[in-house]
């Protein structure tokens, strides 16, 4: 059977455990050709498209759209159109359509040994799923899914053996997606792990009001407070480097060039794509990149590159009116800027008044690889560079 060639889940991260099958690019039966687009899988908050290594034929498409399956699992298979059926059915059967299950250690008792999962009951559930199941001793196969597509979830196990949902009339269960597990995962993990501490500063815009005015004035260019603002963030990242960091196992990674990454929210979650050498750019410019990046997370078009790579984060939250809150940092990196909405405030200088416009903005910072009188000194900078424009 060596013209047949499995189609398996790949691993595109160290840490992607599953993939979802989006979209099918190709059905039974078509021909395939080296380099072709065969099939899209989300993981790890972006859309990924698998290429064909090989010439051959789509001959089995075991899994369907909207699907999840751990790393390695059997998606399909390609093969020439002279290999029978019947060897197709063998080397399905030889190589399985998913990872084998751990084995269930030697001292539990038999009542807690896992239920051995397998068949179309597997390819319809999550690993999470399939855990639970194999804790209360369900068999997925006589599982009926509630999910989409047939997919079981938690609720139906649960049920399986007369439990409950939990959820009273009138509420809706919704299941998380697979960009949302992600991010709880993510999340979860580094509040966990990551000794976190904050440092609130406020800085006067008004400066910053003006020049972004005379940047508006000019033809075809739209800066907002927020593309003025990374700019000065990546200003100041070059000033204070000691900042623009990633941890790596147990190195720091000092960047030489200021790879912002800014929050972009959407119906589907939280992402943070990054603007690579951001120090670079103009405000326009900034500007122009963040628009593209929002653009493709609104439509699932972001691409590994554009969610890695970045050594600090900006999170704004002050177009919904919050006025100041704290950040969760994001690993690699060992800083995220948390800004709030610009009101307007009385200041006293020399025992003067007068209004000014004032943003708040938190640091929070990974105290493993930064200090506090680091972070002080990068806040400090920030508004050095916030006041001279």
């Amino acid at each position: 059977m060596s013209d047949i060639y499995p189609i398996a889940v790949p691993k595109w991260g160290i840490e992607m455990v599953e993939g979802t099958i989006t979209t099918w690019n190709k059905s039974e039966g078509d021909a395939i050709a080296k380099g072709d687009e065969v099939f899209e899988m989300e993981s790890d908050k972006i859309v990924n498209v698998w290429d064909s290594p090989v010439d051959g034929v789509l001959r089995r498409v075991l899994v369907a759209e909207g699907d999840a399956h751990p790393v390695g699992a059997l998606l399909g298979v390609i093969a020439d159109a002279g290999v029978t059926d019947s060897d197709i059915d063998a080397f399905i059967a030889e190589h399985g359509n998913a990872p084998a299950e751990p084995a269930a250690d030697n001292n539990a008792q038999a009542t807690a040994q896992p239920t051995v999962q397998t068949g179309d009951a597997y390819t319809r559930s999550s690993p999470s799923v399939r855990r639970l199941a194999d804790e209360l001793g369900v068999d997925l196969g006589t599982v009926t899914g509630t999910g989409r597509r047939g997919r079981i979830t938690d609720e139906d196990v649960k049920a399986a053996i007369g439990g409950t949902t939990g959820a009273p009339e009138g509420v809706d269960v919704i299941p998380l997606s697979p960009i949302r597990k992600t991010i709880a995962k993510r999340l979860t993990e580094a509040k966990q792990t990551i000794p976190h501490f904050y440092l609130t500063a406020e800085y006067e815009l008004d400066g910053l009001l003006t020049y972004r005015a005379k940047l508006n004035e000019q033809d075809g260019v739209k800066v907002s407070v927020n593309d003025l603002i990374v700019w000065c963030v990546a200003q100041a990242l070059i000033e204070e480097p000691r900042v623009n960091v990633n941890l790596v196992g147990d190195d720091i990674h000092q960047f030489s060039a200021a790879n912002v990454s800014v929050a972009i929210a959407t119906d589907d979650g939280l992402f943070s794509a990054t603007i690579y050498a951001a120090d670079t750019k103009s405000p326009a410019e900034i500007s122009a990149a963040t628009a593209e990046l929002a653009d493709k997370a609104q439509n699932g078009k972001l691409t590994k590159e554009d969610i890695s790579g970045g050594s600090f984060t900006v999170s704004n939250l002050g177009m919904y009116g919050i006025t100041q809150f704290t950040a969760i940092v994001n690993p690699p990196m060992g800083a995220i800027l948390a800004l709030g909405k610009a009101t307007q405030k009385v200041v006293i200088d020399d025992g003067e008044q007068r209004i000014a416009t004032v943003l708040n903005a938190t640091l929070s910072c990974d105290h493993r690889v930064i200090d506090g009188a680091v972070g002080a000194q990068y806040l400090a900078t920030l508004g050095e560079v916030i006041g001279s424009l």
